[in-house]
């Protein structure tokens, strides 16, 4: 029987969490073959001997691609490259090395899912935030920071629920490693700039809508100071680079993709990322200036205006 769902794995330097990782999405209960396709972009840990291991283990369903030479350095886009075109199947799912799985279902949930219901192109989960210890930190959903009360309440109802394109761009993000949706729209993303979840998911998705499993079926890795979250976290112009300028851009080639079908809802989300741009400087005038901080929920507002005031409010202390 083939393969009907492809779980893609980028992996570089993962050797800490690589083992959990694919031991997860090796040992899936499922009534349907799958395959799993394992890039790693030379990786100088010890995260390819784990890759040999696990494809010796299972040498039936993973397939690897191992690069001599790391492409990323050289400006290459690896999903755009050589994950994609490797992928064959009906549908696909994704896993970073330094995530995992926790439901031994899931693959199978969610391709009973897209099965029974064709208007539906992809499906995505709610997930544990770990630590790089793998300590528990928080669930992913609600994130509540928005006022978008309609969306954080269809997020919370247990059977899970449709999200359109609207409400997914709005939604912004979503666990990467609770992504399986349909390959033939995934494909047009060859022609983007670049590969972020951002557009894999918004592109998969526009021409239908995804579904919402309000249930734990995998772990987010937060604080990897090798990931893209993780390093823009420590500079600004990294924080400008890589999330700001790209998320924008994406957006916008999105809107030229859908010819305009969304650009009300992109402009907007652009003004949230704008201001998410300036949270992280602490920049309350900045954060004003995008025209959306009243969008904001009242708690997030005022956090950030007590710590605007407090370096007033501690001077005036010593004074006393």
């Amino acid at each position: 029987m083939a393969p009907i769902v492809t779980v893609c794995i980028v992996s570089f330097n993962h050797e800490k969490w690589l083992r959990k990782c694919l031991g997860s999405i090796c040992t899936q209960k499922t009534d349907f073959e799958y395959s799993v396709l394992v890039h790693d972009d030379c990786s100088t840990d010890g995260s390819i001997a784990i890759i040999k291991e696990f494809e010796k283990k299972y040498p039936d369903k993973i397939h690897t691609i191992i690069q001599e030479e790391n492409r990323y350095s050289k400006g290459i886009n690896i999903v755009q490259k050589y994950v994609i075109p490797a992928i064959q199947t009906k549908y696909f799912a994704i896993c970073e090395g330094d995530d995992y799985w926790c439901d031994e279902n899931k693959l199978q949930k969610q391709v009973d899912y897209l099965e029974d219901h064709p208007e539906c192109n992809m499906t995505f989960h709610n997930a544990n935030v770990v630590d790089t210890e793998d300590n528990f930190i928080k669930t992913f959903y609600p994130r509540r920071m928005w006022n978008d009360k309609a969306l954080y309440k269809a997020l919370e109802k247990p059977e899970g629920t449709d999200i359109s394109v609207e409400e997914l761009i709005r939604l912004d993000f979503t666990p990467t490693a609770s992504i399986v949706g349909r390959t033939e729209n995934l494909r047009p993303i060859l022609d983007f700039s670049t590969s972020l979840d951002l557009v894999v998911r918004l592109v998969t998705t526009y021409d239908g809508c995804a579904h919402y499993f309000n249930e734990i079926m995998s772990a987010y890795r937060t604080n990897n100071p090798n990931s893209a979250s993780g390093s823009i976290k420590t500079s600004p112009e990294k924080l400008k680079k890589n999330f700001y300028d790209r998320h924008v851009g994406l957006l916008r080639e999105f809107d030229e993709f859908t010819k305009g079908k969304f650009h009300d809802e992109i402009e907007h989300v652009i003004k949230r990322k704008s201001l998410i741009y300036y949270q992280h400087l602490n920049d309350l005038k900045g954060m004003r200036s995008t025209g959306v901080f009243n969008e904001l929920l009242p708690y997030e507002k005022l956090k950030y205006e007590v710590k605007d005031k407090l370096p007033f409010i501690t001077k005036l202390r010593k004074k006393k």
